[in-house]
């Protein structure tokens, strides 16, 4: 992990929903885990935590971006979950003598606050309010999880592709004029990036995406995917309507 170091470029804050997991947190409570955390500034491709590192700390994204992965056989690579500003993340650990079962790296220059969950476990033994809210959110990301679940193992590669699509807009999304009212996807996602999120190859991936543009139904501009007709996605992938909270990479 790399730390204490100059960011050297800007970053994207997040779109539609920027606040992401913390969302269950009250204000002051947010500023009681921004107080905790010791700030810490990652390069692009730097990682956060490895496999095997203790997982006693918590995470919360101050600016930039990252990926949490598991690394497979032959160099692949599976995207469990994404993280942005406003997010925070990690493996709560009961017993405390967990390791990291996952990997996290910066996609851009990043800083993110370091919660040890020892201090953490302090305020939750002693703030009745905090530890209600503490629990809203792990009870979030088991939702978020299972959410995702759901659709990469009933649906098939196209729903679960579609799914992902949404979920990416309500991470990163922004409008298009008033008069074309489209739904652009504002952060350049490779192929192969969504290939890891499915659980599918980059050769898939090309092949659905291919099939929705000429149904019209996605378009890129500029490197980023428009969607065309989201409600055509959300019927491939058998949307329940989540909360843009749960709906999210």
């Amino acid at each position: 992990m790399k730390q204490n170091r100059a960011a050297r470029s800007e970053t994207w804050n997040g779109g539609l929903f920027p606040a992401g997991t913390s969302s269950v947190y009250s204000q002051p409570h947010l500023a009681l885990i921004r107080e905790m955390a010791e700030p810490v500034r990652l390069f692009a491709g730097d990682y956060l935590y490895q496999e095997n590192d203790p997982a006693d700390q918590l995470y919360f994204v101050n600016r930039g971006s990252l990926k949490v992965s598991k690394l497979l056989e032959d160099g692949l690579s599976a995207t469990l979950s994404l993280h942005i500003p406003g997010d925070l993340f990690g493996e709560p650990d009961p017993f405390g003598r967990a390791v990291h079962q996952f990997e996290a790296k910066a996609l851009e220059d990043s800083e993110v606050g370091i919660v040890p969950q020892a201090e953490l476990d302090k305020v939750i033994r002693t703030n009745g309010d905090f530890a209600v809210e503490y629990m809203g959110w792990m009870a979030l990301m088991q939702r978020t999880a299972q959410s995702k679940l759901r659709d990469l193992l009933l649906h098939g590669k196209s729903g679960a592709l579609c799914s992902l699509l949404l979920r990416l807009y309500n991470m990163y999304g922004t409008s298009g004029t008033i008069k074309d009212g489209r739904s652009i996807i504002g952060k350049r996602i490779t192929n192969l990036e969504m290939a890891e999120m499915i659980g599918s190859t980059r050769e898939s991936v090309n092949r659905i995406l291919n099939e929705l543009k000429d149904q019209g139904v996605i378009s890129t501009e500029r490197g980023r995917i428009v969607l065309n007709d989201p409600d055509y996605l959300r019927n491939i992938c058998h949307c329940e309507d989540c909360p843009k909270e749960i709906c999210r990479m």
